[in-house]
């Protein structure tokens, strides 16, 4: 059985260093929970393809399955109401 792998965009990257500690952990924790296939907030992204969203606080994570390569690229990370502006 393949093991999914996590990866970020550049952008992505710099938002979640930017982040308090304890919101990092918290992505950490949900992106290891729907790894190992647990019960996770996600849903699709209207007017996307292939775009879902993780509901962690006040914060929406953006991710896009590869499952060719058995990668979960987080594409972007911001506040509920910046998240979706293009």
């Amino acid at each position: 059985m393949a093991i999914w792998q996590v990866e970020f965009s550049k952008q992505a990257y710099k938002t979640y260093q930017k982040l308090n500690k304890g919101y990092q952990r918290k992505i950490d924790r949900v992106l290891t929970w729907l790894i190992n296939k647990e019960k996770v907030d996600i849903k699709s992204v209207e007017g996307e393809d292939d775009i879902y969203r993780l509901r962690i606080g006040k914060y929406r994570v953006l991710i896009k399955f590869q499952k060719d390569e058995k990668v979960i690229l987080v594409t972007k990370i911001g506040l509920r109401g910046d998240i979706y502006k293009k």
